[in-house]
């Protein structure tokens, strides 16, 4: 990996949209809660959206890698898509049952539930958030 600001080590990249909702916000903590339970490692998204020659080409060459958006917008898959980055497990919060809105507090049971729908379908290898 040429730039590692984010790096602990591990193969699997974590991404997130932080985006201005409810659902937005919730993929920061997502992100962070998965990284702190070993199951990646946090990764500059925004590194990758400024077109930051080692951030991307980490991402293209990254072997595995978690997404998280917190809305059907895609923000997260789009900058991969547009730097021809792969998609891989990529979650939609609002497709795991949580509903969008602007202001408000993040609910601790969402978070779990997203989460653990997160980890099982990464055990399984399947995707339940697309």
């Amino acid at each position: 990996m040429a730039e590692n600001c984010c790096s602990d080590g591990s193969k699997r990249m974590i991404v997130w949209c932080a985006g201005a909702s409810n659902v937005g916000q919730m993929t920061h903590h997502l992100a962070v809660e998965l990284a702190g339970e070993g199951q990646g490692r946090l990764f500059c998204l925004a590194g990758i959206a400024a077109h930051r020659s080692g951030f991307v080409r980490s991402a293209k060459d990254a072997e595995d890698m978690i997404v998280l958006d917190g809305c059907p917008v895609g923000c997260a898959a789009k900058i991969l898509e547009h730097v021809e980055a792969p998609v891989m497990n990529h979650f939609v919060v609002t497709a795991m049952g949580v509903e969008k809105a602007f202001g408000g507090e993040l609910k601790r049971e969402d978070i779990d539930q997203v989460k653990a729908s997160i980890r099982a379908a990464l055990a399984a290898n399947e995707n339940p958030g697309q």
